[in-house]
């Protein structure tokens, strides 16, 4: 009675509503937020040279719309996420409201995305035998946790940060019309391809590694383990424009980054490597248990200084990782390659081996996209489980995972609050950072440049 109801597409779409409904619950705070007047929201929005036309005159202008795509502004070149904002203040004028309204929107049009990507690739997956009702649940509910996890937050609540939502809907929607060209062979879809991975490089240019994410979905999507070892001719020819596109953009990014001037410290390769290694299992620590999060994570020492004994650990762990990925190839499940190598691929811009200035080790931001290849693991192997088991098991799993999906929607709806204006941020860094990362609020507040909080 229930595969039958679940195969029913008016059932799929009350339970995807039902979904976007908690989505909406969970971060309904965001629209009482402020713009964060001394956290780049003054220069990247209220204070934008490029806004002031359709801020004072409420209108669009060619000329502003050529200065957006010909210069580059703080250091950075997104002319598609400013082009964004103008067409909010145009909407709304320079009022708050209307970015966290477009990105909330933004946000679960991201949500959508990913369900309906992962479902048409688990379709597409050869051999892999599941139900339509198996990978309709493994793809939702993947969704779900990208929908609901609080370190989604920093990316969908933060409108200087809109930049990652906005690259991600163009990556997102590339992908999927990727596997569309992929099914039909029809060239129209492959420029719908490139388009989309033009709007996503011009919106924030960790969009570089798409290219790597279209070969990871031909592996998985072929039928012929030689042709898996090896690409046809063709597909590597397809990729071409891909390739030059994020060469030049990725030189030109470096170039803008090294002539803004901008800040950070540069630490020594081997000292990034070690904090490659520590910033990957970070990250996957914090998307399985959310505790502590905070916009800023310090830097363990100054460059050069000897790190702390603790992340040698990380190396040897990563070591460890990619032995078992070797030894049992053989028996590793699509999917779970899909899911490891999309969220190395997509978090590989963020883990300092390549030495961009940033003054934190890590960023929640940053697993925006890339938690989608995490979530979809634990989801698979977790309705793997689920088919498997019955009785007492499976019931006391299924509370356990209700218990975790509340937890995780309830730090959301609180999380998102401490973004709602510069007090509420402070006190929340404050607190983060003299609790869970042993320095005090003095400490905190000078080492990133912000007042400490008076009351």
């Amino acid at each position: 009675m229930y595969r039958k109801q679940l195969q029913n597409p008016y059932s799929r779409a009350v339970i995807i509503v039902s979904m976007i409904g908690m989505l909406a619950v969970a971060w309904m705070p965001v629209l009482n937020n402020d713009f964060l007047t001394n956290w780049d929201d003054q220069w990247m929005v209220t204070g934008n040279p490029h806004l002031f036309e359709v801020t004072h005159l409420n209108t669009i202008s060619y000329d502003a719309v050529a200065t957006t795509f010909s210069e580059p502004y703080g250091g950075q070149y997104s002319p598609v996420n400013t082009l964004a904002y103008m067409m909010i203040v145009r909407a709304g004028g320079m009022e708050p409201f209307g970015f966290q309204l477009a990105f909330l929107v933004l946000h679960i049009l991201n949500f959508l995305l990913v369900g309906l990507f992962i479902q048409k690739l688990l379709a597409m997956i050869p051999g892999l035998n599941l139900s339509d009702n198996r990978r309709f649940a493994i793809a939702w509910a993947t969704t779900f946790l990208f929908g609901i996890h609080p370190m989604q937050v920093e990316a969908a609540a933060w409108i200087s940060a809109s930049k990652i939502p906005l690259y991600s809907f163009f990556y997102l929607l590339g992908l999927w019309t990727y596997l569309l060209y992929r099914q039909t062979h029809k060239k129209r879809w492959f420029w719908v391809v490139l388009a989309c991975f033009l709007a996503s490089l011009l919106s924030k240019e960790q969009a570089v590694v798409f290219v790597l994410t279209l070969i990871l979905v031909d592996w998985v999507v072929l039928d012929n383990a030689k042709q898996r070892f090896l690409l046809p001719k063709v597909m590597w020819l397809e990729k071409v424009p891909f390739l030059i596109a994020a060469v030049l953009f990725g030189l030109a990014t470096i170039l803008i980054s090294e002539t803004s001037g901008a800040s950070g410290e540069a630490y020594p390769f081997g000292q990034r490597l070690l904090f490659a290694n520590y910033s990957f299992w970070e990250y996957l620590v914090k998307l399985t248990a959310p505790y502590g999060l905070s916009y800023f994570y310090f830097f363990p020492v100054d460059p050069g200084e000897a790190l702390p004994l603790r992340f040698w650990f990380y190396p040897v762990a990563t070591g460890f990782f990619i032995w078992i990925l070797v030894e049992f190839r053989e028996k590793l499940n699509p999917v779970i390659v899909f899911g490891g190598l999309f969220f190395l691929i997509n978090i590989a811009t963020a883990l300092h081996i390549i030495p961009v200035p940033r003054e934190s080790i890590l960023a929640d931001r940053y697993v925006y996209l890339s938690a989608i290849g995490f979530y979809m693991i634990v989801v698979y192997l977790g309705i793997q489980w689920f088919v498997k088991n019955k009785g007492a098991a499976r019931s006391l799993a299924a509370a356990g995972c209700g218990l975790y999906l509340i937890i995780l929607a309830g730090y959301t709806h609180e999380r998102v609050k401490a973004w709602e204006n510069m007090d509420t941020l402070q006190k929340d860094i404050e607190h983060v950072t003299e609790r869970h990362l042993g320095r005090s609020p003095s400490e905190a507040m000078e080492m990133i440049n912000i007042p400490v909080c008076r009351e």
